[in-house]
């Protein structure tokens, strides 16, 4: 009865469920239905084939949502770095690291069931037998390149293999770039900038990395913009970062939405709106003022709003 019931479930979790959510545009809704349905989906492969393609993705969105939780602890930690409370700043970037830490295991965890469920990145192409098997190492690849930015933000307390990298560097050539929004050249690229003698020789990693940001921004999908303003905030290339969260809001504004893959975009449009409000709060105090992302603080014809703080009084 528990393995007739897990197939039901599971099937009718990847025909109508994974859908669904990879097509709602609430991320608050779909962070619950990841994090709900986990033990939940997964606990059927003690009766039944284990769930794994279903895993990659769970566990991607998982990670994405204690990321944003993160987030908030890294505007606390420069808000008291700003106001010069020490203590605050001390105890807001260890409840950051935690977050970080657990992130980083939960996207780890999703790279391993992409292992499982298709091959380990970095050898013979697997021969995908669908869009949707496609679509999971896709996802399974972002799983891989997220637990080693968060491990290493977190201090290493996960300690997720450095050599995962170099992995999905090359699983990321066996998917058609354009297909998948330029999200491929910018996993590579992003390796490239980021591993220093790692970049080919006839390739400009940053022009690929552009050209990948180009190629999204025509289909409606702003992933690899993520990925760029990761990169570039990394190796504290600010005026880059800028850049790329302008071109962001742009595309943002214009382009429509890929309806199909909303929930991507949505999760992607958070990230990039957590490094402004990062970008804005170490510099003035406070996260990116309603409806101003895309520009700045030092900008020559920005009037930065004040309020009256007795007003809210």
């Amino acid at each position: 009865m528990y393995k007739t019931t897990g197939d039901a479930l599971l099937g009718y979790a990847e025909d109508q469920g994974v859908p669904y959510m990879l097509a709602s545009d609430d991320v608050a809704l779909g962070c619950s239905m990841a994090e709900a349905f986990i033990p939940f989906l997964l606990s059927f492969s003690r009766v039944t084939t284990p769930p794994d393609q279903l895993a990659i993705l769970f566990y991607m969105v998982a990670g994405s949502c204690t990321e944003f939780q993160a987030q908030e602890q890294e505007l606390r930690y420069l808000r008291a770095i700003y106001a010069k409370n020490s203590i605050e700043a001390q105890d807001a970037r260890i409840a950051q690291q935690r977050l970080l830490g657990l992130a980083a295991h939960r996207q780890l965890t999703g790279y391993y069931a992409l292992v499982t469920a298709m091959s380990e990145p970095g050898g013979e192409c697997p021969e995908f037998a669908s869009e949707n098997e496609q679509l999971y190492w896709l996802l399974g690849l972002l799983d891989g390149i997220q637990a080693i930015i968060n491990d290493i933000a977190s201090g290493g307390s996960v300690e997720v293999p450095m050599d995962i990298a170099a992995k999905v560097g090359r699983g990321a050539a066996c998917l058609d770039n354009q297909q998948w929004w330029g999200v491929p050249a910018a996993i590579q690229a992003a390796i490239w900038i980021t591993i220093p003698g790692n970049e080919p020789i006839d390739k400009s990693p940053r022009e690929v990395l552009q050209q990948a940001m180009q190629i999204g921004a025509q289909q409606g999908m702003s992933v690899a913009h993520v990925l760029a303003a990761q990169v570039y905030l990394g190796q504290g290339e600010t005026a880059a970062v800028k850049q790329v969260i302008r071109s962001y809001a742009q595309l943002a504004r214009t382009a429509p939405e890929n309806q199909e893959f909303a929930i991507l975009n949505q999760v992607s449009g958070l990230q990039i709106q957590a490094i402004s409000d990062r970008l804005w709060t170490a510099a003035t105090g406070r996260r990116t003022p309603l409806g101003r992302l895309g520009t700045f603080w030092d900008d020559s014809d920005m009037t930065v709003e004040t309020i009256d703080i007795d007003e809210l009084l």
